[in-house]
């Protein structure tokens, strides 16, 4: 059956920087025996399949007798605390999920997230953030099956390190900020249309009048909206002043018109309820 087939069959397995680091933290926790083992393992073209998810790897190696192991290598996800710093230096680098996603992990942002004590890498100095487990019957290993899955991990990790966000539980996503959330538009700043289908009539800025208010040179101002009887006066015959009206018309004309609208006055008191 044939197997992944390591690129660097001779030599260090691991050229690109990140892949280099995490050999050496995996080799260290696997140990010089089984890190031998598992070498020889891989470069037989022994690891048949990978699959890299949140918080694991995973594989199937044949093994010297042709039995089929399914080792597992799992890398602890972020604390909270370092997620939030890890995510905080990300969105700082906006350039660094397009180079995660091209192939590349920019050397200067894990400085920066070391100088801040987060690595997407395993930890040297944090034993428990790396464990591992297998189906065969090398307890408590890690067994030969794990060393050669770590390799074929290295070289799976240099040409995408973007598994190193998925093992620390994180997405590509997470890298990138939010767009800012804007409310509805007003239906002019939309362009919608009135009910009738006809363009709506644009809006004036501020300070600038609405030309459709001022009347033009050749057409006059509308006449004021009349008024509602609402809005009249009440005319209260009581009230009339005969004395003003001598000048214009006689006192004996006078005299007479006051009466007619003192009668009036009356009647118009009594018929109210």
């Amino acid at each position: 059956m044939s197997g992944i087939r390591l690129r660097a069959q001779r030599g260090a397995i691991g050229r690109t920087w990140w892949a280099v680091a995490l050999r050496e933290r995996l080799e260290a926790h696997l140990g010089p025996a089984r890190a031998t083992a598992g070498r020889r393992l891989a470069r037989a073209g022994r690891v048949q399949w990978i699959d890299v998810a949140p918080q694991r790897a995973r594989g199937g190696v044949l093994g010297d007798d042709g039995s089929l192991a399914e080792p597992e290598i799992d890398l602890r996800a972020f604390l909270p605390g370092d997620r939030e710093v890890f995510v905080r230096i990300a969105l700082s680098h906006p350039e660094l999920p397009a180079a995660l996603a091209g192939g590349d992990f920019p050397q200067a942002v894990e400085e920066e997230l070391r100088a801040n004590d987060v690595t997407l890498l395993p930890r040297e100095t944090v034993t428990e953030e790396l464990s591992h487990n297998c189906s065969c019957p090398d307890w408590p290993g890690p067994c030969v099956h794990v060393a050669a899955l770590a390799y074929v991990l290295v070289e799976a990790v240099e040409e995408h390190p973007l598994h190193l966000l998925t093992l620390r539980g994180l997405q590509l996503g997470d890298l990138v900020a939010p767009a800012p959330t804007r409310g509805p538009a007003p239906d002019h700043a939309r362009g919608a249309r009135s009910p009738d289908g006809a363009d709506p009539a644009p809006v004036p800025s501020a300070g600038e009048a609405d030309p459709a208010a001022a009347p033009s040179a050749d057409m006059p101002a509308a006449d004021p909206a009349p008024q509602t009887p609402q809005d009249r006066v009440a005319f209260d015959p009581a009230l009339v002043e005969t004395a003003a009206l001598v000048p214009l018309i006689g006192e004996r004309a006078a005299e007479a018109l006051g009466a007619f609208y003192r009668t009036a006055g009356d009647v118009t008191s009594r018929s109210r309820p």
